[in-house]
């Protein structure tokens, strides 16, 4: 991928807590998010306002044959802020999802 004056280019990798710092990780263990997926990082992005761009079939160089994806976002301010911000949205994003899980009824099977 080019560099573009402005663009972060975010992989999954980049935010996972599951992966090593060699294989990719950019945030500590306690801040990154157990396997986020591309939807997802493009939904925190939508929601600070960083005009995500998805790219389907794109790899991280150091593991190129794995094609999981990454989103270009506009850049505002560093790069490790913005991938914290979006790792705490991700992170809110699922407790949300829980919460509205655990509130729905359960149905009575018979």
């Amino acid at each position: 991928m080019l560099k573009r004056p402005g663009i972060m280019v975010v992989y999954t990798s980049n935010l996972d807590s599951a992966r090593s710092r060699g294989k990719g990780r950019k945030l500590s263990s306690g801040r990154a998010v157990r396997q986020p997926s591309l939807k997802e990082i493009v939904l925190a992005a939508n929601g600070l306002g960083l005009s995500p761009e998805p790219v389907e079939k794109a790899a991280l160089p150091i593991s190129h044959w794995e094609k999981q994806g990454c989103v270009m976002v506009k850049r505002s301010g560093s790069r490790m802020a913005s991938l914290k911000s979006l790792a705490g949205e991700i992170a809110r994003a699922r407790q949300r999802e829980a919460q509205a899980a655990a509130a729905e009824p359960k149905r009575d099977r018979k």
